[in-house]
């Protein structure tokens, strides 16, 4: 196990103002972190599906996956999954486009590979679901520090078995990482999850 992954925080001021001045990855991060709390931010469901909204408009295809899954799930406005296949279906190219375009730059590449990881996990657009290929996905993700990747390895894919083995001494690994980062919804998961932990060290 790597103890050398260090998660990616952002600054929140700083994105919104590159958010504000047209960054399209910026809009995506700002939503992304109104959507999950993730950065600092206090959740709202509005302000992610807004700024979401802002760099579907500038062509970004991570921030139409995530006016997708807003969609999808009803998150910000009223559930219709129709219109989030819609938009997960016309995302789809531009955002494995952008994978390709990002191959030099791993840490930010994770970002778009993490839609890409969801797409799989979820079975958006036209995509079948495949967990495995969801899990692989992620853990590349995790690598480069995505923390949000880093927070499903454990909470997630290593804790239930999914696309993998079950294995409660990697979930707890990458959630103890999370914790260390400051992600609050780890916190609770990680809680929830620790007498399961220290029943499995005793063994």
């Amino acid at each position: 196990m790597s103890n050398t992954i260090k998660a990616i925080v952002f600054d929140l001021n700083d994105v919104r103002k590159k958010a504000e001045n047209g960054d399209k990855f910026a809009c995506y991060i700002l939503g992304r972190s109104y959507d999950s709390e993730e950065n600092g931010a206090e959740q709202s469901f509005e302000k992610a599906m807004y700024w979401y909204g802002k760099g579907k408009e500038l062509g970004d295809p991570r921030s139409a996956y995530g006016v997708g899954a807003c969609y999808y799930f009803g998150d910000g406005v009223e559930q219709d999954k129709e219109k989030a296949k819609q938009i997960h279906v016309e995302a789809y190219k531009p955002l494995l486009e952008l994978i390709n375009e990002e191959e030099q730059n791993p840490r930010k590449q994770a970002f778009s590979k993490f839609c890409l990881g969801a797409y799989y996990y979820f079975g958006f657009g036209d995509i079948e679901r495949d967990e495995k290929k969801a899990f692989e996905l992620i853990h590349d993700c995790a690598m480069q520090g995505h923390l949000p990747a880093i927070y499903d390895l454990g909470a997630n894919f290593y804790y239930n078995g999914v696309g993998t083995e079950k294995n409660l001494k990697l979930s707890e690994y990458y959630l103890k990482m999370a914790v260390d980062a400051g992600l609050p919804r780890v916190k609770t998961k990680y809680e929830q999850y620790k007498s399961e932990y220290e029943s499995e060290l005793e063994k």
